[in-house]
C-alpha cells in the first residue's frame, strides 16, 4: 500500500549489496593501506558513509534474517547459520525462516516493485531431508542462488561453465560475477518495463572458500599470500559493484536509485596454514575488537555506505547516527513511501533523517544473543546490549559482564562496569528483560531419531548434561566418537551427527559443544 505523500511522484528504485565476512576494516576508502575498492570508494564520495552500523547477528543467516524481516532473529528461533536438519533441530532451530512472517521484499513486491534475488541465499538450510521455500515464496519475482534452493546463480549467465558451490576455488572465484549478469539483466528489463525495482545483491565475498583466478590477481602483483588471494576477491567483487552502478548510469537511474552496500557481520578468523580452508580469510576489523561470532563491536559494527543523490548527503562521514540491520525494513519501506502492514511491529526504527542528513538521535537500545560456539576468547559474550555509545557484552549466568563506552574507546580496550556500576547494573537489568521475550530453543534428546522437517509442535528436551556425563566414561570432559555412538539408543547416521555437533572439527565433543553454554 502506497502512502498519499508517493502517489505522485517517481517511486525510488533500490539496491541492496550484502557482502559476507566483509570487515569494516577492508575498504580503502576506510583506510586499508592496500586494497583496491574504487567502486565502493565511489558510492562513499557519492553518498554518506555510516561508521556506527551494526548488524543484528555476528554470522549470517541471523543478519540477514534481520535486514528482511525488521525483527531480532531470536524471535524466529534463528541463532546461527541454517544448515542440515539434524544440526538445526540440535540447536533448537528450524530449517528455513518462515516465508509467512512480515518480509520487506513481499511488501516491495505488493506496493507494485519488481523483486529479485540474486547471489547468496541462507535463509534455509541444505540437506536432502529439507525441502526449503523457494525465494518466489519470500516476495521475490526473480531469484538465482547458491547456498539456498531454486534456480543455481550460475544458470544462464556467461560463467555457466564455472559453476561450483561457495568451498570450490571456480564457483568461489565466479559466483557474484555470475549474480551480477542477472542484476544487469533485471535492471534492463525493470526500466523496460517502467517498474521500480527492489534487488538484493548478495556477495560471495568475502567468505570461505577466498579465491581468486591468477587474472583476478592481477591487481596485486608484488603481495604476498595470503593477502594477494584475499585483496583479489575483495577488488573482484569491488568491480562487479562497479558494473552495476555504471548500467545505473547508462540507463539515467542512478538519481533516482538508493544504493546500500553492507556485510552480514565482521570478518573470519583466518587460519595459519596454506591447506587450512580459512587460510585466505585475512580481512580487518580496521581497529575493532573481535571477528566474526563475536558480540565485540568487531563482529557486528560492518561497512555501511549510502547513496541516494539530491536526498543523501554527498561526501559525508557520519560517526554518531546509531544504525543497525533491523532498521532496513521500517526506513526502506518510509523511503519507497510503503506502509507497513496493520499490527506490524518492527524491532528497529525508520532511520530516514539519518540517511538524509539530519540530526538523529537513536530513542531505543539494540540487543543481541550469541548461541553458537565459543572458539574464540572474543567470542565469549553470549549477550549483548548497546545504548547510544555504551555497550555492555555479557554470559548467559551473568558471571562476566563488561560495560564499554565507543564514544571514547571505539575498540572496546576499558571496561567500565566497576566504575560505572549503575549503568552496568540499569542495563543488565534491560537485557534480562528482552531476553524474556524471546522464544527459548529446545534441543532434541540425544539420540532421537532423525526425521524430517514437521510443523508439529517441538517437544521440551531432556537433559543434555546429564547424558554427556554419563557417556563420558573415563570422566575426561571430552566424548569421542566411540563413546557418543556407545550412548545412543538409535544409532542411525551417529557420524554424521558426531559431526555436526563438533563445530572445530577436531574429532573430539567438548561439553560445551555437546551441551550448550
Amino acid at each position: 500500500m502506497l502512502s498519499a505523500a508517493f502517489a505522485a511522484e517517481s517511486r525510488p528504485n533500490i539496491l541492496f549489496i550484502y557482502a559476507d565476512d566483509w570487515g569494516w576494516g577492508d575498504l580503502a576508502c576506510h583506510g586499508h593501506p592496500h586494497l583496491k575498492t574504487p567502486n565502493l570508494d565511489r558510492l562513499a564520495r557519492e553518498g554518506t558513509d555510516f561508521q556506527q552500523f551494526v548488524v543484528c547477528h555476528p554470522v549470517c543467516s541471523p543478519s540477514r534474517t534481520a535486514i528482511v524481516s525488521g525483527r531480532y532473529p531470536a524471535r524466529f528461533l534463528v541463532h546461527q547459520h541454517f544448515a542440515g536438519h539434524a544440526e538445526n533441530v540440535a540447536r533448537g532451530m528450524p530449517d528455513w525462516l518462515d516465508p509467512k512472517v512480515t518480509l520487506l521484499p513481499r511488501l516491495m513486491k505488493d506496493a507494485g516493485y519488481a523483486t529479485a534475488h540474486y547471489g547468496k541465499w541462507h535463509l534455509s538450510g541444505v540437506g536432502k531431508d529439507i525441502d526449503a521455500p523457494l525465494p518466489a515464496a519470500y516476495g521475490n519475482d526473480d531469484a538465482a542462488v547458491w547456498t539456498g534452493p531454486g534456480r543455481n546463480v550460475f544458470e544462464g549467465t556467461s560463467v555457466e561453465r564455472q559453476a561450483g558451490d561457495a568451498h570450490d576455488k571456480s564457483g568461489a572465484s565466479f559466483q557474484t560475477i555470475a549474480a551480477a549478469e542477472h542484476v544487469l539483466r533485471f535492471v534492463r528489463q525493470a526500466s523496460v518495463e517502467k517498474k521500480p525495482f527492489y534487488i538484493h545483491f548478495w556477495l560471495h565475498e568475502t567468505h570461505h572458500l577466498v579465491a581468486a583466478t591468477e587474472e583476478q590477481k592481477a591487481p596485486y602483483p608484488d603481495t604476498a599470500e595470503p593477502q594477494r588471494t584475499y585483496y583479489s576477491a575483495v577488488t573482484r567483487a569491488d568491480a562487479q559493484v562497479g558494473r552495476v552502478l555504471a548500467l545505473l548510469d547508462e540507463l539515467k537511474l542512478a538519481e533516482n536509485t538508493i544504493v546500500i552496500f553492507s556485510s552480514d557481520n565482521g570478518p573470519e578468523n583466518s587460519q595459519a596454514r596454506p591447506t587450512d580452508k580459512l587460510y585466505h580469510s585475512v580481512g580487518t576489523t580496521g581497529g575493532l575488537r573481535g571477528r566474526k561470532r563475536s558480540l565485540y563491536m568487531g563482529g557486528v559494527n560492518v561497512p555501511f555506505l549510502v547513496r541516494w543523490p539530491g536526498r543523501v548527503p554527498a561526501g559525508r562521514v557520519d560517526k554518531t547516527s546509531v544504525i543497525a540491520g533491523v532498521d532496513m525494513l521500517p526506513t526502506l519501506l518510509a523511503a519507497a513511501g510503503v506502509a507497513a502492514p496493520e499490527g506490524y511491529q518492527s524491532d528497529g526504527l525508520n532511520v530516514l533523517a539519518a540517511f538524509k542528513g539530519e540530526a538523529f538521535v537513536r530513542t531505543q537500545p539494540l540487543f543481541w544473543e550469541w548461541r553458537g560456539p565459543n572458539a574464540q576468547e572474543a567470542d565469549w559474550p553470549q549477550l549483548a546490549m548497546r545504548d547510544g555509545f555504551h555497550t555492555l557484552v555479557m554470559n548467559y549466568d551473568g558471571s562476566r559482564t563488561e560495560l564499554y563506552d565507543l564514544s571514547k574507546d571505539r575498540a572496546q580496550a576499558h571496561d567500565l562496569s566497576a566504575t560505572d556500576p549503575q549503568r552496568t547494573a540499569a542495563m543488565t537489568a534491560a537485557l534480562r528483560a528482552w531476553q524474556k521475550t524471546l522464544p527459548v530453543p529446545t534441543p532434541p534428546e540425544p539420540g532421537a531419531a532423525h526425521k524430517k522437517p514437521s510443523s508439529a509442535p517441538a517437544k521440551a528436551a531432556p537433559n543434555r548434561a546429564a547424558a554427556f556425563k554419563k557417556w563420558d566414561k573415563n570422566a575426561d570432559g571430552i566424548l569421542t566418537l566411540e563413546e557418543y555412538s556407545e550412548g545412543l539408543s538409535n544409532k542411525e547416521n551417529a557420524a554424521q551427527r558426531f559431526k555436526n555437533f563438533d563445530k572445530n572439527q577436531d574429532g573430539r565433543l567438548s561439553r560445551e559443544e555437546f551441551v550448550g553454554p
